[in-house]
């Protein structure tokens, strides 16, 4: 047994078959394409700001954070303490 032909599509089916649909969505690309060319000197992802303050008060990550935009990338195993001395040695005083 075949199903009959006579079956109406459903909404959805007339939505994707749609000119329009396939044109809004289009459309949709181009917008989001222009807005992120057109956004000037503004990443699309921004970096994380750099921490400020004491070191002391950093957690892990920041103080991982701060080595590694220095291009001083600290081992996986270091622990808090022997990162929190390596940003010390490193720290430029103003």
């Amino acid at each position: 047994m075949s199903p009959s032909r006579d079956t109406k599509p459903s909404e959805a089916n007339r939505m994707l078959t749609s000119k329009n649909a396939v044109l809004a969505f289009g459309g949709l690309v181009a917008l989001a394409t222009a807005l992120v060319l057109g956004n000037g000197d503004q990443p699309i992802f921004p970096k994380p700001d750099d921490p400020t303050g004491d070191p002391a008060t950093w957690s892990i990550d920041q103080l991982r954070r701060w080595l590694e935009l220095r291009n001083l990338y600290p081992s996986p195993t270091a622990t808090r303490e022997e990162l929190l001395e390596r940003v010390r040695l490193n720290i430029r005083r103003s």
